[in-house]
């Protein structure tokens, strides 16, 4: 049974992002959290250790718990739908945390970045891009408003699809937008846990400054087609020519 809309799929085409907040059990919410706890370098029953603390990544991809919010729900399902059923290569997501500033000064991010660039401190080889089709943002904690949410530029995806058909994948030095395309008004993820942001791969986006209580525990799964080595270098005119699910 299809777990989108037509309506959702134009969302998702017009504007490179959807929002779900319906996808994960209770249970599998709770055991995420618990494996990233066990991994942190603070108390859980005292918020004071909580501001700058580490690490960002406390636990691998490859913890059950992890893993199971993307491979043992709908959230896989739901990006095939996207791309197309059959055509992902499965994976669990990688937590990827905010902590606490202990501040109230906030400000949201100028500017965004399309994932798989090479920077120093990246760990992605220099001189590739690590392309993938779509990506997931799972909340694994309540995340309010200036809270360290997901940030993304609605609709970018449109203009970078026109951009790489005359440019180079390693045009952008780093994936940073700033000088490439006309950034409209960003919007900040925020929901309960358990929200899930489904997002198009060439989607700017970054995260934002947390001057909220809780730590944002986002776990982000980059999800890529079986055949992306055929792929890698096309442009087509049309955009979703490799999104047979909405296309």
């Amino acid at each position: 049974m299809p777990h989108l809309s037509c309506a959702d799929k134009a969302f998702f085409k017009e504007n490179g992002y959807l929002i779900r907040q319906d996808l994960l059990t209770q249970e599998q919410i709770d055991n995420a959290r618990d494996a990233i706890w066990e991994g942190l370098e603070a108390d859980r029953s005292n918020p004071a250790t909580w501001i700058g603390a580490g690490p960002r990544v406390p636990v691998p991809s490859s913890h059950p718990a992890i893993r199971a919010t993307v491979m043992e729900s709908p959230v896989f399902s739901i990006a095939e739908e996207l791309v197309g059923e059959g055509q992902l290569n499965p994976g669990g997501p990688g937590p990827n945390l905010v902590f606490p500033f202990g501040e109230q000064d906030w400000s949201g991010p100028s500017h965004g970045h399309l994932d798989g660039y090479y920077t120093p401190t990246n760990g992605v080889p220099e001189g590739t891009v690590g392309l993938f089709h779509v990506g997931t943002t799972i909340y694994v904690e309540d995340i309010k408003p200036q809270g360290g949410g997901f940030t993304l530029w609605p609709g970018v995806h449109r203009q970078a699809a026109e951009y790489f058909k005359t440019h180079s994948f390693l045009s952008i030095q780093g994936g940073t937008s700033r000088e490439v395309f006309d950034l409209p008004e960003p919007l900040e993820v925020t929901g309960p846990a358990g929200t899930v942001c489904f997002w198009h791969g060439q989607m700017v986006h970054s995260g934002s400054r947390n001057c909220a209580r809780n730590i944002r525990m986002a776990l982000i799964a980059r999800l890529s087609r079986k055949d992306l080595n055929d792929i890698r270098f096309e442009t087509p005119d049309d955009m979703w020519q490799y999104w047979e699910g909405i296309n």
